[in-house]
């Protein structure tokens, strides 16, 4: 028989898992939140891009306020794996790669420009930047596999990305004025 104690084991770790894991949960419930006020908020006002507002709002304030290299990837994660369920109405089947790109787009450039972080501008073009990879991954995708994009044919395509770029940068500007005095206070 062994008498001698046993080391103390679970205290900081568990705590720190479970930070973590409430930290992977929030941002999951952003990127569906986002996908969500997407699908949910559709105004016919007949211009590409507009939901890059509030799509970039919430992954840009989600990816200002982890300290995780991967949230926005998390997020957009959790926004692709709801957009594949029909009663989400999307249509399009090379969506959820899309999103899943554009938070791999937002955490590396995130983490490689790491002193601009906290620069709003920065901020903003990372949103533009990410967001513009929708009508480009689409004129990509029709012109390998012939997979029709009619918003191709009536807008044309340089509309498309600047229209992107522009919604992209207003709700990466949103979500970085929302996220700020939060990272303020954290420091």
């Amino acid at each position: 028989m062994n008498l001698k104690l046993h080391p103390k084991s679970t205290s900081k770790a568990l705590a720190t898992n479970y930070a973590s894991l409430v930290e992977v949960l929030i941002l999951m419930g952003v990127g569906a939140l986002a996908i969500i006020l997407r699908a949910k908020l559709r105004i016919p006002i007949n211009i590409p891009g507009h939901h890059g507002v509030e799509v970039m709002a919430l992954i840009i304030a989600g990816r200002s306020l982890s300290n995780f290299k991967p949230a926005s990837t998390i997020s957009t994660l959790a926004a692709s794996i709801l957009i594949l369920f029909p009663f989400m109405g999307f249509k399009d089947p090379f969506l959820p790669a899309i999103y899943i790109t554009m938070g791999l787009t937002i955490d590396f450039l995130f983490v490689s420009f790491e002193k601009f972080r906290k620069n709003i501008v920065f901020l903003a073009l990372l949103g533009g930047v990410s967001y513009m990879i929708i009508p480009l991954s689409r004129l990509l995708i029709n012109l390998t596999t012939g997979y029709p994009y009619n918003s191709l044919l009536k807008h044309g395509i340089i509309a498309k990305i600047a229209l992107h770029l522009t919604f992209g940068m207003f709700g990466a500007l949103l979500g970085a004025g929302i996220s700020m005095p939060f990272i303020r206070k954290k420091q």
